[in-house]
């Protein structure tokens, strides 16, 4: 039988473990990506109309994934010789694992003063990048397969060259899926040169709360400055989020901030509390809530969200989770195991398996919470090594290889506690210790797990949802 892909499909393939495909249709990719060994992988290439492939020669594992691909209509079948791909239908094999997107830092200035900056860029901590450094990520991005970048900083937009940076972005085949900023650089010029290199990307600006956002900025007129760039957005037909640092002196403005937010166009809000790293290792001790104090906030605050409309997505730090107009909501902290024997050998970390963060310095990290840890110190750095190497051989790679039996090796109190199929050990980033030890049970969901636990959130929320739903 002979198999080829069918018009206008094409292939992406992965050589990195696990092995793994993507079809796409110009930009538009099928579904999501199929992981699997080797031999599916190596049959594949084999799929181009005019070599045979003898379907029942092969593993049970490869027959389901040709079968997969054939139900979906993206691989056509014949008795006989096909008309060979095009050009653009040949099979594309990268030299690294599966990313399906990258965090990237094009500097590490900042024009703020935030005091919990995870990178502590008002100190200066990381420098920026030069442009043919940054010339040089995208190329290296490219050769990988990465096709969505998320920008951050610092504050992205502080570099002079950002359209240099953009036009590089477009012509390599890597699409801006969001950029991170504190809205104070951000113009109608700065989306004019987004549009004008084929970008659109969604926007995620800090907004700390409503009256008390200019504090932990560091920068008087702060807030002013992030409402006309959300006006802005809206007016322009831009993606608007915005995150929430929760800590003392805003803990009261959670309901206030959430509904000036929806009236501006603002799709989701993620409220976090800062992490003990960075600068604000030197506020935690007078500002940080502790979690029992986090949780107040947070009960207190889910009838106010139901009372008004649900009027936003909202994340409320793994607590509580609900999208805009639903009831239909999620506990996150939880993640109810599967039956499965072998639960415990998966990933430690799934967030982790398909993205990755690329510092000021080029170092290859999981995510941007391991900034400025011990583990930045030993990840290795895209200036000096191709990066799909170091996807698939290097510190980095161990790293999120990390399943949750090594944690449990590490902890066996964690092995006998009831409430592991739940939490799964937590964030394996979260309790670090100064070392950087990341086998570490997360002290914050073990606090959740055996201080309030999936039942006690549920129970807030549903006599929420209860009071505004109609009587029968």
């Amino acid at each position: 039988m002979y198999y080829r892909l069918t018009e206008p499909y094409a292939f992406r393939g992965y050589k990195g473990l696990p092995y793994a495909i993507r079809a796409e249709q110009g930009r538009k990719l099928f579904d999501k990506p199929l992981f699997f060994g080797k031999e599916p992988f190596l049959a594949l290439l084999y799929c181009n109309g005019t070599e045979p492939v003898e379907l029942d020669a092969l593993d049970e594992k490869t027959r389901a994934v040709f079968q997969e691909l054939l139900s979906s209509d993206i691989l056509s079948a014949s008795e006989t010789p096909m008309a060979p791909l095009k050009s653009y239908q040949r099979y594309h094999v990268y030299p690294s694992r599966y990313l399906e997107r990258v965090q990237w830092s094009i500097t590490g200035r900042c024009n703020f003063r935030c005091r919990h900056c995870l990178v502590s860029a008002p100190d200066g901590h990381h420098p920026e990048p030069t442009l043919d450094e940054c010339l040089d990520v995208i190329r290296q991005m490219e050769d990988c397969g990465v096709h969505q970048v998320d920008i951050t900083g610092g504050e992205p937009l502080v570099r002079r060259d950002c359209e240099a940076i953009f036009r590089a972005l477009s012509e390599h085949r890597v699409f801006i899926n969001t950029i991170f900023t504190n809205a104070s650089l951000l113009t109608g010029e700065v989306l004019d040169l987004l549009k004008k290199h084929g970008h659109h990307p969604g926007f995620q600006l800090s907004f700390d709360g409503l009256g008390c956002h200019d504090w932990l900025r560091g920068v008087p007129g702060a807030e002013k400055q992030a409402d006309a760039a959300f006006r802005l957005l809206k007016e322009r037909g831009f993606h608007a989020t915005a995150a929430m640092c929760v800590h003392r002196k805003n803990r009261d403005s959670l309901r206030d901030t959430v509904n000036y937010l929806a009236r501006n166009g603002v799709s989701r809000l993620r409220v976090n509390a800062p992490q003990a790293l960075g600068l604000w290792k030197q506020y935690a001790r007078d500002y940080a809530l502790t979690n029992q104090a986090l949780w107040d906030v947070i009960r207190d605050y889910i009838p106010c969200y139901f009372e008004d409309g649900m009027p936003i997505d909202i994340d409320l730090d793994g607590y509580f989770s609900c999208k805009r107009g639903s009831t239909a909501y999620k506990v996150p902290f939880v993640h109810h195991a599967p039956s499965n024997p072998d639960w415990h050998k998966l990933p430690y970390c799934e967030a982790l398996q398909h993205t990755a963060y690329i510092s000021p310095e080029g170092h290859l990290l999981p995510c941007m919470s391991f900034s400025d840890t011990p583990v930045e110190n030993h990840s290795p750095s895209v200036f000096t090594q191709p990066l799909g190497e170091l996807t698939q051989k290097s510190y980095y790679a161990d790293l999120v290889a990390t399943k949750l039996s090594d944690l449990l090796a590490k902890e066996p109190e964690c092995a006998q506690c009831p409430h592991l199929p739940d939490c799964c050990g937590g964030c394996m980033q979260a309790s670090m210790t100064e070392d950087g030890d990341y086998l570490v049970r997360d002290k914050d969901i073990c606090w959740f797990f055996h201080n309030v636990g999936e039942a006690a959130v549920r129970a807030v929320a549903d006599a929420a949802i209860a009071s505004i739903q109609p009587q029968p």
